[in-house]
């Protein structure tokens, strides 16, 4: 009777997987989304495991290059108007000056109007997260999968103290000699002038809005592991060592070249590979003290992106074409301490991490290069853009769990219950992504 219940179980679990594919992500090549890995889908005790488990994120800014706080479409560099028009009038020559349209004469052209540009996405998203232990020395196989649904929004505002000097070098505006009031009607004319410009040349552009929103995969995660437990070694209770060994699939939303606000859920479209290796040490009973360390790298990918032909940031390029990227090496720290059994059951863990992404670079597939992007311009253009592809950043994880089997003997499927929150710390080039996941394990 056992028998024929674990086999049950078996095939029901492989039915999901194979009917739903909505398991959890992991292994962050993105600098939009955490995704963080948990320990316990590494050290898995010799039993496989079934995750059921939802997650929440929300970014609203994100770390400057150098310090400070940004937007998030502002990690493609800062937007100004008059580089947008710039590349506008290169691709469509013979398009009025959205300037001249708008103020009837040409005092605003050739002038700085530059924007701070706000982005906001939220996302929700269920998984399942599976495990196999193969019983054979060592190995364990598993897959990962997200399934997420995500609405972002761009905002645009006038950056007044970087730009006041346009309106004061043009006829458009009277003096205000001094009235306050006078002033700041003035100012409120000026805002919306600029803004109507800003939206008739995303218009002309072609861009489809502000608002984005879509649900799909990320990108599928299958890789094989090996542990070894070493059991009273050098003065501890046991050492935990893992090896894991893993492909990206690129099944995950790509970002949308009419939306400047979209965001991919994955790599992009990247193949990749990565290895991880996990050191898990008990020290005493009840302390847990490990170190995962991981490196990934992604295949270079051809696909239809916006292309900059100077300094305007590529998601609001007007030229579109093929382009050729090559990702940068992305690497991971991430040390964590876990107290078990607080009361029966009951665990916390702390754990830091710590993830680099080098620079990637791009190259211009197109078979018509008539129109010049920066890719062919050369120069000091091309390293400006690649050191905007980098990016750092540092998270803490605070976790707890609950296993049930320690309060409960015999309890069915041994679930562990946990619910943890990944929070951003510090970074650089990267958003401020919170994430909130819980769920149960569930083991057989």
């Amino acid at each position: 009777m056992n028998r024929f219940l674990k086999k049950i179980v078996h095939t029901t679990t492989f039915g999901i997987i194979s009917v739903f594919t909505t398991v959890y992500p992991t292994h962050n090549v993105s600098r939009y989304f955490p995704f963080l890995e948990r320990s316990e889908d590494y050290v898995i005790k010799q039993r496989s495991h079934l995750t059921p488990s939802f997650f929440i994120v929300d970014t609203a800014t994100a770390f400057r290059r150098g310090g400070g706080t940004g937007g998030v479409p502002e990690l493609w560099g800062n937007y100004d108007l008059n580089d947008v028009i710039t590349s506008l009038e290169t691709v469509y020559p013979n398009t009025p000056d959205p300037r001249v349209t708008v103020c009837g004469n040409n005092s605003l052209v050739g002038k700085s109007i530059r924007f701070h540009v706000h982005g906001k996405a939220m996302g929700a998203g269920v998984g399942l997260n599976y495990e196999q232990n193969l019983h054979l020395w060592g190995f364990q196989l598993g897959a990962s999968l997200p399934l997420m649904t995500l609405k972002t929004t761009n905002r645009f505002d006038f950056d007044r103290p970087d730009s006041a000097s346009i309106f004061q070098e043009s006829n458009l505006f009277q003096q205000s000699n001094g009235n306050a009031n006078l002033a700041d009607r003035m100012a409120r004319r000026q805002e919306l002038t600029v803004d109507q410009i800003r939206r008739l040349t995303h218009q002309l552009i072609g861009f489809s809005g502000n608002t984005w929103s879509a649900t799909g995969f990320g990108d599928l995660d299958a890789h094989l592991r090996w542990n070894k437990n070493f059991d009273h070694a050098l003065l501890t209770k046991s050492i935990d060592l893992d090896l894991q060994m893993g492909v990206l699939m690129p099944t995950g939303r790509t970002s949308d070249v009419g939306y400047p606000c979209s965001l991919p859920f994955g790599s992009n479209g990247h193949w990749g590979l990565y290895t991880d290796f996990l050191t898990e040490i008990e020290l005493k009973q009840d302390w847990n003290l490990g170190f995962l360390f991981g490196y990934a790298h992604l295949f270079p990918h051809t696909f239809n992106f916006r292309i900059p032909v100077g300094n305007e940031p590529a998601i609001f390029s007007t030229l579109i074409g093929r382009v050729k990227n090559h990702p940068g090496d992305t690497f991971k720290i991430s040390p964590y301490f876990t107290l078990a059994n607080l009361t029966d059951g009951l665990h916390f863990q702390l754990r830091y991490t710590y993830l680099r992404h080098n620079e990637d670079s791009w190259d211009d597939e197109r078979s018509d290069k008539t129109i010049q992007s920066y890719l062919e311009k050369g120069g000091n253009l091309i390293a400006a853009k690649k050191s905007l592809s980098k990016w750092s950043c540092h998270y803490l994880t605070f976790e707890l769990q609950y296993d049930t089997a320690v309060a409960i003997k015999h309890v069915t499927l041994s679930p562990v219950l946990f619910i943890g929150y990944d929070m951003p710390v510090n970074g650089n080039g990267f958003a401020k992504t919170h994430q909130l996941s819980m769920g149960a394990e569930l083991h057989f």
